[in-house]
């Protein structure tokens, strides 16, 4: 393929992205994606579009003699989080990052925006050579495990705390961007679920997804504490965006007694739990005012957001051993739509009996009066969903882009955005295609494998998981009316967005010229 074909085929991808991108921030200026919309959205796109798309393409993909590259992929996943944590490591020595916003920077380092672009991109570019028939699926499949990783990591691994963090004891400039009084919340808050909660005895530690009736009659409780509405610090997070976030999942909140100076037994609570309470007694305020609805009847929704909690249980754990905490949180996250597709998925793709349920293999299996598989209206109807999936997400992620605004930001800190954007746009593909060139050349990844090889380029040079925005809206407390958090965050959103024009392109004509 000659330099300008292969520039052409990298450039065309992009155009898509950037209308599709474009219209949602179009739509974002007209209101028309509002917040509470894109948050509708979301959920559908990641119970509903996001799991189909995976089945579809993953049991077609993977087979019993296949599953290696699944590996692969998860080690792709971790060299890049592993190179995003020295960065982030090297930023926050050498470069002007503000003190109040130090686990974000971490975070936007580590994590990227490993679903809507790779995804787009495969969808594309496999269209043409040096790409074969087949090779879109195998390349959606591919994306998926990524993600599914970099999910597992944020969550499960407590990374979204780095984000919490940002909002415990903030310094004196932060103070001054507060109000005195809670601001009233401008809709019904959420009528949270309970999720895993851990907590501190003299015992030792108990890890529990409930609270007992026995327990909160021992518990004494500050008049204002509202257990019907509240009940013991219990926290979950419905992420509405697609990409890092679509596979939304759990967070867990430590929280521990403490006797005050009036020898009252208060929670101690953690911005994220401080901002619940407060919308809470915002939404109560305003329904007072209003009419008095009955949340079971309407929950504006809720039962269909990103994180649900499924199971409760009661687990007492020895102090030495809440890694354990971390362990039943992994578990829990198996419960996600996304991830639980991708689980049946692998197993259907890798018993051959079922897998010939769904697609045609050389398993001998009696078709369906049509001459296809018996269960492959499945496969239609997936497939059919799945194609939602992308478009959607780009949608979202440019309602996102449109209501992002920057009010100030710190004293030099474009130093900081100049260096994350060469560590997260040049010198992660770079290592990128060192290391796949490498298993390339020792024969652990095939040479005819094309496709393999590009969605491991493609996946190092995004920017950073724009999931984060609705992170740091939720912990950041209900009386902030400026957050120097998101004038950040919004700064490198926005510069590494405008910068992927030509990096991207660069990336993919190399790519294509050079390593394919």
């Amino acid at each position: 393929m000659s330099i300008g074909a292969s520039i052409f085929v990298a450039v065309k991808p992009i155009i898509k992205i950037c209308l599709s991108v474009s219209a949602g921030i179009f739509f974002s200026k007209k209101n028309v994606l509002d917040i509470h919309t894109s948050k509708k959205v979301s959920s559908m796109l990641i119970n509903y579009f996001f799991p189909c798309i995976i089945f579809s393409k993953v049991v077609v993909a993977f087979d019993s003699g296949t599953m290696r590259t699944v590996g692969f992929c998860v080690l792709a996943a971790i060299i890049y989080m592993g190179s995003g944590t020295i960065f982030a490591i090297i930023l926050r020595i050498f470069a002007p990052v503000p003190k109040f916003w130090r686990g974000g920077s971490a975070v936007a380092s580590i994590f990227s925006n490993s679903g809507d672009i790779p995804m787009a991109y495969v969808m594309t570019i496999t269209a043409s050579k040096p790409f074969k028939d087949g090779d879109e699926t195998q390349g959606i499949a591919y994306v998926s495990v990524i993600m599914s990783v970099y999910v597992a990591f944020m969550f499960a691994g407590g990374c979204v705390q780095l984000i919490e963090n940002d909002f415990k004891n903030p310094p004196q400039q932060d103070l001054e961007n507060t109000v005195g009084e809670k601001q009233k919340a401008g809709s019904k808050a959420k009528k949270f679920k309970s999720v895993l909660n851990i907590k501190r005895s003299k015992k030792g530690s108990t890890l529990s997804t409930g609270t007992s009736e026995m327990d909160a009659e021992k518990s004494p409780k500050p008049a204002d504490y509202d257990d019907s509405e509240f009940g013991a610090t219990r926290l979950a997070v419905g992420l509405a965006n697609p990409v890092l976030a679509r596979t939304s999942a759990l967070i867990p909140m430590a929280t521990s007694n403490t006797i005050d100076s009036h020898n009252s037994l208060r929670p101690i609570e953690s911005a994220g739990v401080r901002s619940i309470r407060q919308r809470l007694n915002a939404r109560r305020e305003d329904d007072a005012q209003t009419v008095d609805l009955n949340d079971d009847e309407d929950d504006d929704g809720d039962a269909l957001d990103p994180v649900v909690s499924a199971v409760t249980a009661e687990i007492n754990i020895e102090k030495h051993n809440v890694v354990l905490a971390r362990f039943i949180i992994f578990l829990r996250n198996l419960y996600q739509p996304p991830t639980a597709s991708l689980i049946v998925s692998i197993v259907v793709a890798v018993i051959d009996p079922v897998k010939a349920l769904f697609v045609q293999t050389d398993y001998d299996m009696p078709s369906a009066p049509d001459g296809q598989p018996p269960l492959d209206f499945v496969m239609d109807f997936a497939e059919f969903i799945g194609n939602a999936c992308v478009p959607f997400g780009l949608l979202l992620l440019g309602g996102m882009i449109g209501r992002l605004s920057i009010k100030s930001l710190p004293k030099g800190f474009w130093k900081y955005l100049v260096a994350l954007i060469l560590l997260k746009l040049v010198v992660t593909p770079i290592i990128a295609i060192a290391f796949t060139q490498g298993f390339r050349k020792s024969g652990i990844i095939d040479d005819d494998n094309l496709v393999l090889a590009f969605v491991f380029i493609m996946s190092s040079g995004v920017p950073s998981s724009t999931s984060q925005v609705y992170l740091t809206t939720f912990f950041a407390p209900e009386d902030m009316e400026h957050i120097p958090q998101m004038d950040c965050l919004a700064a490198c959103l926005i510069s590494q967005y405008i910068v992927l024009v030509l990096t991207l392109a660069i990336l993919v004509t190399y790519t294509l010229q050079i390593i394919l």
